[in-house]
Order: structure tokens, then sequence, then C-alpha cells
């Protein structure tokens, strides 16, 4: 009797499983990602919406939103930073403006009290705290690398590794018009109140904060958004 032949794969057989094999890895890697980013932008919505909170509370205690000192001239920290021209999060005005926030809302401002050091993670003593309790995966902070304490706190950052942006240029908008209204009563009739498109920022009684969701962090600056399609990608409070 003769034995029947040993049944076998053959190399067709083989590289259709293969190309099942890769098709399915490939669903469950994009799935994944895709459930991981829904993830990380509803975290940033509801951070956002945390540091809103503590900044009424800050305005509650001290009549207004936090902002830098001023001068009729210079823009500095959140009043220079814009939404409507700083897109991309590793910009340079996006983690000043960021720590700043971070200092008025926690109390934190130094190490230890001293004078022209960075804060470390530690309230100052007698500084009012506005943001007591959060996610410490919020703050971008140095750490030592042995204790794993942090000796120095960087800017808050959104789930995607950038730092919050916190804008108060729409404000500075408004609070300049008013300075040159008080210097000049009599240029009324000349000078015109910034509204829309003519502000820098989009909130002139408050503030502007944001999340870029991690889009496009090298994008050229010097292209203006004209379609929105930077906008629509951010986790904003506008």
């Amino acid at each position: 009797m003769r034995k029947s032949p040993a049944s076998a794969f053959t190399l067709l057989e083989m590289l259709t499983v293969l190309a099942i094999i890769v098709i399915l890895a490939g669903l469950v890697l994009s799935v994944g990602g895709y459930v991981q980013r829904k993830g990380a932008l509803a975290r940033a919505s509801g951070e956002i919406a945390m540091l809103s909170s503590a900044c009424d509370s800050y305005k509650a205690d001290n009549g207004s939103y936090p902002y830098p000192q001023r001068d009729s001239s210079t823009r500095t920290l959140s009043d220079a930073i814009s939404p409507k021209s700083n897109f991309s999060p590793i910009d340079p005005t996006y983690a000043p403006a960021s720590l700043f926030l971070y200092k008025q809302l926690t109390g934190d401002l130094t190490t230890n009290g001293q004078a022209g050091t960075p804060p470390d993670g530690i309230p100052d003593d007698g500084v009012p705290r506005y943001l007591k309790e959060f996610d410490p995966r919020i703050l971008n902070a140095t750490k030592d690398p042995t204790t794993k304490a942090i000796t120095q706190v960087n800017y808050f950052q959104d789930p995607f590794g950038f730092p919050y942006a916190y804008s108060t240029s729409a404000a500075y908008d408004e609070w300049k018009w008013q300075y040159m209204l008080l210097r000049n009563p009599s240029a009324a009739n000349t000078l015109i109140r910034p509204t829309g498109n003519q502000l820098t920022g989009f909130n002139s009684g408050s503030f502007d904060l944001w999340s870029t969701g991690g889009s496009n962090p090298t994008r050229n600056p010097a292209t203006p958004d004209t379609m929105g399609l930077e906008w629509a990608k951010w986790v904003k409070n506008w």
C-alpha cells in the first residue's frame, strides 16, 4: 500500500497568512493609537478646565486674571504669546508663559523662598495658592537623579509633553487702549478700541489657554493660519 504524502503549507499559503497577520497588527496599532490620542485629548480638556477654575479663584481674590507687569510698549510672558500667531508648542514664548501661570496659581515662586531662584515644587510661605491638588503629570520638572525629588519646575505640560499655552495678549490690547485713553482723553474720537480680528488673542476680558494637541510641533511660525486648521486640532478655552 502506498502512503499518502505528508500535508504541508505551500509558499502561497504562508505568504497569505503572513499578510493577514500584518494587516491585523496594523489595525490593532492604529486603533490603539487612536484610543490613546482620544484619552490624551480628554485629559487635556480636563486639565484646561482645572487651570481655568484656578484662574477664576485668582481673579476672585485679586480682581483680575494673572498677567505680568505691564508698560505701554513692551509685551512680556503671557502678554507676548498669541494664539493667532504662535502656533507651535516649541515656540520660545510657550514655556515662559506657562511657567508664569504655574507660579501665580501654585504660590511656588522660588527655591526655599530665596529670591532669584526657580520654583522647586514647594509653595513659598505666605503666598496664596489657587491650585492646591493636581496630577503630577501636569508638571514638567527637573528632578534629582538620586532622590527623584523636584529641583526645578519648568512649566505646566500637556499630555503630549509640550507646554500648556497661557496668553493674556488680547487683555493687553484692551489694557493698552484704556491706558492711551486715560493719558489722552481728547483722543477719544480717534482711538479705536480693538475688537475681533484686531485683537492679538480671543478673550479680551480674560485669557486664552490651550494645548496644541501634539499637532505639528515644527510648524513654520511665519506661515499664518488663515483657514484655522491649527486651531481645529487644539484643546482650548474659546
